[in-house]
């Protein structure tokens, strides 16, 4: 065993790579686990649950720095509950330590805030969650199998999350989108809703929080955010709507349909910038920064992959966002990645700007 610290707590893990471990620890996720510690400080509720605790650092975190009453930690590998006791005691805390499957666990009792952070999809786990959360609370869903999200396996992204992934420019995006609707219709079943607060992509995960409304009326209002996004993958045209044919260049499209509502409330977000700070989360902080002034538009163009399709030089991204302002576009440099921009402009001026 190795001592590990992090944050404000100290816990024991298996040595070795983080995933040959007998119990799963993965430090690439600390920044994870900053953030989530902010954001659940600034909601602030009284009984949680770390439904796939492993080491059982997140709920552990959640219970020191994020003060909450009652914490469920969980996890249906005897050795990891074994160890989350022994690490619990290491940080003098007291919580609710389960040895079960999560789905068994969420259908018995109900949280106000749920954590779901699984090894690939959070997929099976997201109807039990449904089923749990209490109206008002707040859900985090993690995904790590990117490559359904990416159109590398359109078909595991429709088996697991009903929605077709395409290999677009604004992969990381759209994967968020279909991870949110997944969600949003879970819920559904069970009359309540998921109003997205704060989602991000970084390095090989998906990570989203929303709250949870109760009420049918809710529901439908919320489906109401669901639309087509079509693609041009001739020449890199895309737009909302279904649209049969390309606009630009006339070649057939393909279509999906997911959550195109906005993904990161901005107020939400600068609450949860202003903990990261007072936190000392600078990385974080800046990250969520960025994201309370996202642009409320379901698609982002990469320059590099426009100038791929249109057989054009890749100008800077900062000197596309300025011609584009200047032509009374509103344009800013893009959260998923530093050569891609949103702007309400149609994308023949994207190119010709790029030209």
């Amino acid at each position: 065993m190795e001592n590990i610290e992090e944050g404000n707590v100290e816990i024991e893990v298996h040595e070795g790579r983080s995933y040959d471990k007998e119990v799963f620890y993965n430090p690439r996720m600390e920044f994870d686990r900053n953030l989530s510690v902010a954001i659940v400080s600034v909601v602030g509720p009284r009984k949680a649950c770390d439904a796939l605790s492993a080491s059982g650092i997140r709920g552990i975190r959640y219970k020191k720095e994020a003060g909450i009453p009652e914490v469920w930690l969980n996890d249906a590998n005897l050795k990891a509950s074994r160890l989350i006791q022994s690490n619990m005691e290491k940080n003098s805390l007291c919580g609710k330590i389960r040895n079960k499957d999560a789905a068994v666990l969420l259908r018995q009792e109900n949280f106000d805030f749920i954590d779901i952070d699984p090894f690939g999809s959070p997929a099976e786990f997201l109807d039990a969650a449904a089923s749990s959360i209490k109206s008002k609370g707040l859900i985090g869903v993690t995904a790590t199998d990117t490559s359904s999200f990416f159109g590398t396996y359109p078909r595991v992204s429709r088996r697991r999350y009903g929605r077709k992934s395409m290999k677009t420019g604004y992969n990381k995006e759209l994967g968020l989108r279909i991870l949110v609707s997944a969600i949003i219709e879970s819920l559904g079943r069970y009359k309540k809703t998921f109003y997205p607060k704060l989602c991000y992509f970084r390095e090989h995960y998906a990570r989203v929080f929303g709250e949870i409304v109760s009420g049918a009326k809710e529901v439908q209002e919320n489906f109401r955010n669901f639309g087509h996004i079509s693609h041009c993958f001739s020449c890199g045209w895309r737009n909302q709507g279904f649209h049969k044919n390309c606009d630009s260049c006339g070649s057939q499209t393909e279509v999906t349909n997911v959550y195109t509502g906005r993904l990161n409330n901005p107020n939400f977000c600068r609450n949860v910038a202003e903990k990261c700070k007072s936190k000392g989360f600078d990385e974080e902080h800046d990250m969520v920064d960025r994201l309370s002034d996202d642009m409320d538009i379901p698609y982002h163009y990469d320059l590099h992959y426009i100038a791929k399709k249109q057989s054009i030089p890749v100008n800077k991204t900062q000197e596309t966002i300025q011609r584009l302002r200047d032509s009374n576009h509103k344009t800013k440099k893009s959260v998923y990645s530093p050569t891609a921009v949103k702007t309400e402009a149609p994308f023949h001026k994207v190119v010709e700007t790029m030209i």
